[in-house]
């Protein structure tokens, strides 16, 4: 289990699904955030990006994907119906890049907690059920 925030970005594989270009990964063991990576691509608007391109990480077998920026503790960032459409077209992606299958555990959001914590993931489904679109939103 990772203890810290650099231990936890070293741990996992951030990425961004960038509605123009599609999913963009971090490389293995990539220390920074998403905004570090925004920064990284020379994306010039980062803070639009961060409250509206879903992203998230792969780690140990389970996804992670959610949209937000409001740092407060218990805020809950999560994908929006909006983004949905976005974020099941990547479904096929997700399966070439991180060897993901149907059961897969997906977590469409997260509680914000404190640096370094890995944050509570919310709203359990599986690649499956998510590449149907069948997710209560």
């Amino acid at each position: 289990m990772p203890n810290s925030a650099t231990d936890f970005h070293t741990t996992r594989r951030a990425f961004i699904i960038m509605p123009d270009v599609g999913l963009t990964v971090a490389p293995n063991g990539f220390p920074g955030g998403h905004m570090e990576m925004l920064i990284n691509l020379h994306y010039p608007h980062i803070r639009y990006a961060m409250d509206n391109f879903p992203r998230g990480y792969f780690m140990n077998g389970e996804l992670c994907i959610y949209t937000g920026h409001d740092m407060t503790p218990g805020a809950v960032w999560e994908i929006r119906a909006e983004q949905m459409a976005t974020v099941i077209k990547t479904v096929p992606d997700f399966r070439r890049v991180f060897g993901v299958n149907d059961e897969t555990p997906v977590y469409p959001g997260v509680r914000v907690g404190e640096i370094g914590d890995v944050w509570e993931k919310i709203r359990r489904t599986t690649i499956k059920m998510l590449e149907k679109g069948n997710i209560v939103m």
